[in-house]
Protein backbone atom coordinates (compact mmCIF):
# COMPACT_ATOMS: atom_id res chain seq x y z
CA UNK A 1 0.00 0.00 0.00
CA UNK A 2 1.29 3.44 -0.48
CA UNK A 3 -0.21 7.15 -0.31
CA UNK A 4 -4.11 6.93 -0.92
CA UNK A 5 -4.32 3.23 -0.68
CA UNK A 6 -3.03 3.64 2.96
CA UNK A 7 -6.39 4.87 3.77
CA UNK A 8 -10.77 3.41 3.25
CA UNK A 9 -12.85 6.37 3.80
CA UNK A 10 -16.78 5.10 3.91
CA UNK A 11 -19.09 7.55 4.63
CA UNK A 12 -23.21 7.72 5.40
CA UNK A 13 -25.32 10.15 6.49
CA UNK A 14 -28.36 9.99 8.48
CA UNK A 15 -30.30 11.95 11.29
CA UNK A 16 -28.69 15.26 9.65
CA UNK A 17 -25.07 13.93 10.68
CA UNK A 18 -22.38 12.59 8.06
CA UNK A 19 -20.48 9.42 9.48
CA UNK A 20 -16.90 9.38 8.17
CA UNK A 21 -15.69 5.90 9.26
CA UNK A 22 -11.98 5.47 8.09
CA UNK A 23 -9.73 2.58 7.29
CA UNK A 24 -5.83 2.52 7.72
CA UNK A 25 -3.63 5.00 8.33
CA UNK A 26 -4.11 8.84 9.10
CA UNK A 27 -1.06 10.78 7.81
CA UNK A 28 0.21 13.41 6.12
CA UNK A 29 0.48 10.64 3.07
CA UNK A 30 -3.31 10.12 2.87
CA UNK A 31 -4.72 13.38 3.84
CA UNK A 32 -5.20 14.33 0.46
CA UNK A 33 -7.82 11.54 -0.43
CA UNK A 34 -9.96 12.72 2.84
CA UNK A 35 -9.62 16.50 1.98
CA UNK A 36 -10.86 15.10 -1.61
CA UNK A 37 -13.75 12.66 -0.42
CA UNK A 38 -14.66 14.45 2.90
CA UNK A 39 -13.38 17.89 2.96
CA UNK A 40 -14.82 19.11 -0.14
CA UNK A 41 -18.53 17.87 1.20
CA UNK A 42 -18.21 19.74 4.06
CA UNK A 43 -17.18 22.75 2.48
CA UNK A 44 -19.32 22.65 -0.62
CA UNK A 45 -22.57 21.09 1.10
CA UNK A 46 -22.55 23.13 3.83
CA UNK A 47 -22.38 19.69 6.19
CA UNK A 48 -22.78 20.72 10.15
CA UNK A 49 -22.07 17.85 12.04
CA UNK A 50 -19.52 15.51 11.75
CA UNK A 51 -18.72 11.95 13.20
CA UNK A 52 -15.35 10.33 12.59
CA UNK A 53 -15.04 6.64 13.75
CA UNK A 54 -11.51 6.33 14.10
CA UNK A 55 -11.78 2.81 15.36
CA UNK A 56 -9.83 1.47 12.53
CA UNK A 57 -7.22 3.96 12.27
CA UNK A 58 -4.22 1.88 13.11
CA UNK A 59 -1.66 5.18 12.68
CA UNK A 60 -2.39 8.98 12.77
CA UNK A 61 0.59 11.29 12.39
CA UNK A 62 0.26 15.46 13.50
CA UNK A 63 -0.81 15.88 9.88
CA UNK A 64 -3.36 13.28 10.28
CA UNK A 65 -4.94 14.98 13.39
CA UNK A 66 -4.08 18.55 11.91
CA UNK A 67 -6.89 17.65 9.27
CA UNK A 68 -9.56 16.74 11.86
CA UNK A 69 -9.47 20.40 13.42
CA UNK A 70 -9.32 21.55 10.33
CA UNK A 71 -12.98 19.94 9.76
CA UNK A 72 -13.73 20.88 13.25
CA UNK A 73 -13.34 24.14 12.04
CA UNK A 74 -15.17 24.57 8.64
CA UNK A 75 -18.06 22.97 10.75
CA UNK A 76 -18.03 25.49 13.63
CA UNK A 77 -17.61 28.00 10.69
CA UNK A 78 -20.92 26.40 9.17
CA UNK A 79 -22.79 27.25 12.42
CA UNK A 80 -22.28 23.49 13.20
CA UNK A 81 -21.97 22.24 16.55
CA UNK A 82 -19.19 19.91 16.82
CA UNK A 83 -17.33 17.17 15.05
CA UNK A 84 -17.14 14.15 17.29
CA UNK A 85 -14.53 11.50 17.05
CA UNK A 86 -14.79 7.96 18.09
CA UNK A 87 -11.90 6.80 19.51
CA UNK A 88 -10.22 5.31 22.53
CA UNK A 89 -7.31 7.39 21.96
CA UNK A 90 -4.90 5.23 20.87
CA UNK A 91 -2.93 8.27 19.47
CA UNK A 92 -0.95 10.82 21.39
CA UNK A 93 -2.76 14.11 20.33
CA UNK A 94 -4.99 15.88 22.20
CA UNK A 95 -8.70 15.11 21.77
CA UNK A 96 -9.77 17.71 24.35
CA UNK A 97 -11.18 20.21 21.62
CA UNK A 98 -13.31 17.18 20.34
CA UNK A 99 -16.27 15.73 21.56
CA UNK A 100 -15.22 11.70 22.04
CA UNK A 101 -17.67 9.55 22.31
CA UNK A 102 -17.88 5.44 22.36
CA UNK A 103 -19.80 4.68 19.76
CA UNK A 104 -21.97 6.41 16.92
CA UNK A 105 -25.20 6.05 18.46
CA UNK A 106 -24.03 8.26 21.46
CA UNK A 107 -22.78 10.49 19.00
CA UNK A 108 -26.23 10.97 17.66
CA UNK A 109 -27.23 11.30 20.95
CA UNK A 110 -24.61 14.16 21.43
CA UNK A 111 -25.71 16.22 18.27
CA UNK A 112 -29.22 15.71 19.76
CA UNK A 113 -28.35 17.29 23.12
CA UNK A 114 -26.13 20.00 21.88
CA UNK A 115 -28.81 20.85 19.11
CA UNK A 116 -31.42 21.18 21.45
Amino acid sequence: MYGDDMLEIDMDSKYGILFVRLFGELTKRTRKKLNNEVGELIKNVGILNVVFNLENVNIMDDSGFKTLVKYYNMCNKNHGNSIICLSKNKFNVDLKKFNVVSDELSAVRLVNLIST
